[in-house]
Formats: C-alpha cells, sequence, structure tokens
C-alpha cells in the first residue's frame, strides 16, 4: 500500500487514541487474547471453593437442614475471599495491566480475607433469608393478595443486591473504604450507573437461563464462564469505580491517581508534539529543473 500513498496529501494524522472501539469490540479483544488465562483463573477459583463445594454435597447424606444452613452461611468465610483474589485478578485484566494469575490471585485472597470473609457470610445469610422468603411469600400470594407487597418487596432486594455484586468486590480490592462506606457506595452506583446495572444483570439472567436449560451437559461450561462473566462486570463498572470513587478521592487531596497510570497514560503526559493536520499546508512538490544541453 506505502507505494501508491501520496505522502504530500495532508491527512487526519495519526490517531490519538487507536484502541478506541465500540465497548463490545473492546471487551471482546480483551476477553479473546487473555483467553488461555481467563481459562486458568476459572481453575484456581473453583480451587479455593472446593472446601465449600465439598459442605454442599454433605447435604446428599443426611445432614440435617439447620446444621446444613447454618454451615453453609459460615462457608462465607472461604467464599467472599475467594470471590475478592477472582476480582482482583479480572479488574486488572480488563485494565490490560500485567497479571501473573496465580500469585496475583492468592496475594488479593490473602490482602482482602477480612472484609471478603465478612462479606462472603453476609452473601450467604441474604441467599438463605431470600430463599425461603421468596417460596413463602409467593405461596402465600396464591391465597391472599396481599402477601402479593411482601414478594414483590423480596423480589426488588433480590435483584438490587445482585446489582450492588457487580461493585461490591471490585471496591473491596481497589479502596480502602470501610465496608459500610462499599456497600453504601455499591447502591449509589447501582443507581446513578443504572443502564450498567441492568445490562450486566439481564446478561446474567440470559447465562442462567442458558445454565439450567441446557443442564446438565452445561456443567461443563463451568470452567469457561465464570471468568468471561465476571470479566463483564470488572469491564463495565470498574470505570465508574475509578471515576466516582477512586478520582474524587485523590482530587480532594490535590493527589496524583495512581489508576492513570494504568488507565489514562495519555491524560497524564503532557505532549512534546502537538499534531494539527487541519492546520497544515501541503508541501509544493520542488520544480523540476531543466537539463542543461552541452554543446
Amino acid at each position: 500500500m506505502g507505494l501508491f500513498s501520496n505522502y504530500d496529501k495532508v491527512g487526519p494524522g495519526v490517531s490519538k487514541d487507536p484502541d478506541k472501539k465500540i465497548a463490545l469490540f473492546r471487551y471482546l479483544d480483551i476477553a479473546v487474547s487473555h483467553f488461555s488465562k481467563l481459562i486458568i483463573l476459572n481453575f484456581i477459583f473453583l480451587i479455593a471453593l472446593l472446601p465449600f463445594g465439598g459442605i454442599m454435597f454433605l447435604e446428599y447424606f443426611g445432614l440435617g437442614n439447620i446444621v446444613f444452613y447454618v454451615v453453609f452461611v459460615l462457608m462465607g468465610i472461604i467464599v467472599g475471599p475467594a470471590i475478592c483474589g477472582f476480582s482482583k485478578v479480572l479488574r486488572n485484566i480488563s485494565c490490560r495491566r500485567p497479571v501473573f494469575i496465580w500469585t496475583d490471585y492468592w496475594r488479593a485472597f490473602a490482602s482482602n480475607f477480612r472484609q471478603g470473609a465478612i462479606m462472603g457470610v453476609i452473601d450467604m445469610f441474604v441467599i438463605v433469608a431470600l430463599s425461603f422468603a421468596i417460596p413463602m411469600y409467593y405461596n402465600m400470594a396464591q391465597t391472599s393478595g396481599v402477601f402479593n407487597v411482601p414478594f414483590v418487596i423480596c423480589l426488588v432486594t433480590a435483584f438490587i443486591f445482585l446489582m450492588m455484586h457487580f461493585y461490591i468486590y471490585l471496591l473491596i480490592v481497589s479502596t480502602n473504604l470501610s465496608l459500610w462506606n462499599i456497600l453504601k457506595n455499591s447502591l449509589f452506583l447501582t443507581a446513578i450507573e443504572i443502564k450498567t446495572s441492568v445490562i450486566n444483570l439481564l446478561v446474567t439472567v440470559v447465562v442462567v437461563i442458558a445454565f439450567a436449560l441446557l443442564f446438565p451437559w452445561s456443567v461443563f461450561t463451568i470452567v469457561i464462564f465464570p471468568s468471561f462473566l465476571g470479566l463483564l462486570y470488572a469491564f463495565n463498572c470498574f470505570p465508574a469505580i475509578r471515576n466516582r470513587v477512586i478520582k474524587p478521592y485523590y482530587d480532594a487531596r490535590g493527589e496524583r491517581m495512581p489508576e492513570l497510570s494504568y488507565v489514562q497514560p495519555s491524560e497524564e503526559n503532557e505532549a512534546v508534539f502537538v499534531d494539527t493536520p487541519e492546520t497544515e499546508i501541503p508541501q509544493e512538490p520542488p520544480k523540476k529543473k531543466k537539463a542543461r544541453k552541452i554543446r
């Protein structure tokens, strides 16, 4: 192509953001380029959840219901930190940072263990509570319409709590906020970024429905889909966390945001040369000199 190019013609110049694509294409680009790492991350995540899986299998061996649910809630101590490590690696991948899957995962697992464990226990408790409340109020609503109100409240609470989780664990691994402030900011971000929250929710619902319809064959996809779904959450939600939570914190203190060194290098580096093709004047080609005749 270079053989037929006209280098004297004024053009648009070099793009200042060559990676600026449609969000879907950028997500697919990241997912495809990190495909093997995402699969490895799924296996590590499953390894971290092995104790939880073992407890779940005990249900089939006659473990009492009360004991089972108590143990189920307490297993949040493992589930929460496991999700923290999962979220930290996916956040770094979504930001195109260097990633060392094994070490980064377990380092985030350990460094966020306290908040992750507390949040994991809260999650398990809410799951148990809603698993009782929703069917109970649904059955009661069949006999009396009055119970439609608590049934709808439970459903709305479940969806809001689910959408908050698009932000909760990303906030845990990205900030030093208290757990209360993390929950509060997650609720605000869910409302402020409602479009993103709804998109994530719809994709999640579609994946869960497809998994249920294709069961038991869909069990094999458990080593593929979790990290791709988690990458979607990090890709969509971490920019909102960076702009609405992290950046204001550093701006209020007049400090440089560390995140910029990864995700916004073009805004931090002062340009030495400014490309302004619209003001350029085409250079006239040099006039050919007539050859002198030798007498």
